[in-house]
């Protein structure tokens, strides 16, 4: 009997779809399952989740015999997201459906935490995933005091700070300090109203010259490197093509290293391939959309992926799992 994999991601994902093609491929079966967030304070459509000593139910499924599970994606709502207009009575209905997402949040926290405290395989567990992906600065000190090499950086809501470290390191990029807003450059404009800082803070980094990759890791394996060929500083918009690259062996195990560094079994890694030839890491995203490469580099990823899912469901060996990607 085909063992069963729990795919977890919003309703109607085509990345899942292919996910779970690959896990049959794999020798698997899967069980693709709505994980979203949001909606009315009325709405009846989000699963129903039922967690207890013995018991662990998610929209209708039995995770009794469930050993591997992965999670596209997941984040609530934060301020930054506000709508732009609230009268009181829409503020009164953000605030309840704000509320709402919290708890269901929290149910579904406790649910992963529940299944990794069992020796299950979740990939990758919310609490020490995403909250990483969310909160920039704490990545990059992570990373940094960890040994990797990542661009110098410095939160601040203090402008006369933010002055101090544009004039030490030069050109530089500006970025949100939570979520995927875009990165920019850093104008002389922006160097004139560095006061509107006293507002909310902002992540300041030096801008690395160089070709920006986007780097798939799965178990203890570099699975696929790609040079994103794009116009602008974000490699997100304007992108044209992508191209396949072969990272030195001891670059590939870097990145390893930093995905387990971080406790995460599968991750897509932004780095810049500096002038000097040295990898600088960007970001990494631990539940990747990966819709946006061409169709052969997704199934690289996928079977990857599925590979991984599927061996551990088999034997319980983490080191078997790893083994079974190439």
């Amino acid at each position: 009997m085909a063992v069963k994999i729990a795919l977890f991601a919003n309703k109607d994902s085509a990345q899942i779809a292919e996910i779970a093609e690959a896990v049959v491929e794999a020798g698997g079966e899967p069980a693709v399952l709505d994980i979203r967030l949001g909606g009315s304070v009325s709405d009846s459509n989000q699963p129903d989740i039922t967690l207890g000593p013995d018991q662990a139910r998610w929209g209708g499924v039995d995770f009794t015999d469930i050993r591997a599970m992965h999670i596209r994606c997941t984040a609530p709502r934060t301020l930054p997201t506000l709508p732009p207009i609230l009268n009181p009575q829409t503020h009164a209905e953000y605030r309840a459906a704000f509320i709402k997402e919290q708890a269901f949040q929290a149910a579904t926290y406790a649910f992963f935490e529940h299944q990794a405290a069992r020796g299950k395989l979740v990939v990758n567990r919310l609490t020490t995933a995403y909250v990483d992906h969310n909160s920039k600065s704490q990545f990059y000190e992570k990373l940094r005091l960890a040994g990797f090499q990542t661009p110098r950086s410095l939160t601040t809501n203090d402008p006369e700070a933010a002055a101090q470290f544009l004039d030490h390191v030069g050109p530089a990029v500006i970025k949100p300090m939570i979520g995927i807003g875009s990165t920019r450059i850093v104008t002389a404009e922006d160097r004139a109203r560095l006061d509107e800082l006293t507002r909310c803070p902002a992540l300041f980094q030096e801008q690395v010259m160089g070709s920006t990759l986007r780097i798939h890791v799965v178990g203890d394996s570099m699975v696929l490197a790609l040079r994103i060929i794009a116009e602008g500083v974000d490699s997100r918009t304007g992108t044209k093509d992508f191209e396949e690259v072969r990272l030195d062996p001891a670059e590939a195990q870097v990145m390893v290293a930093a995905n387990r560094a971080l406790g995460l079994h599968y991750a897509a890694w932004d780095a810049i391939e500096g002038e000097d030839g040295r990898l600088r890491l960007l970001d990494c995203n631990p539940g990747p959309f990966v819709m946006w490469l061409p169709p052969a580099a997704r199934r690289t990823v996928f079977g990857g992926l599925a590979r991984y899912l599927v061996t551990f469901a088999e034997t319980g060996s983490l080191a078997a799992a790893a083994g079974a990607v190439p």
